[in-house]
């Protein structure tokens, strides 16, 4: 007998990175059908920025839901770097939504220092519940 667990992941970009540090969404999954009431779910993620001119760190945020409004799981991770290099930011971390239906998560992206847009060349967000 097998187990399947069940899983949403995109690689799919939905902006670009401005030449400013506000908080950019980079993906977002598609809604998660998690299969018990609060059951863990495990989040990776990774991103290959070429960072802008200026930049002095990046910061990643995995939100819960698909706008910026959505509570931050974690704390965020803070990479610094100088500026016209290219970061390859990654990391994972698990969250108990609760009792929720088409649970969605967002990546997101703030270059700090910046003055010059950075470029996103890839990324990639996996959801999956336990």
């Amino acid at each position: 007998m097998g187990v399947r667990y069940p899983s949403v992941a995109t690689n799919v970009a939905l902006n670009v990175l401005p030449a400013t540090n506000a908080e950019t969404i980079i993906c977002t999954t598609p809604p998660l059908t998690i299969p018990l009431d609060f059951a863990q779910i495990i989040i990776f993620w990774f991103a290959q920025i070429t960072t802008g001119t200026s930049t002095t760190s990046l910061q990643m945020r995995v939100r819960r839901g698909a706008t910026l409004a959505g509570a931050i799981i974690g704390t965020g991770w803070t990479l610094t770097i100088g500026a016209a290099l290219n970061a390859l930011p990654n990391g994972c971390y698990i969250d108990t939504p609760g009792a929720v239906a088409g649970q969605q998560y967002t990546l997101t992206c703030s270059q700090q220092g910046v003055t010059v847009a950075g470029t996103l060349i890839d990324q990639c967000l996996i959801a999956f519940a336990l």
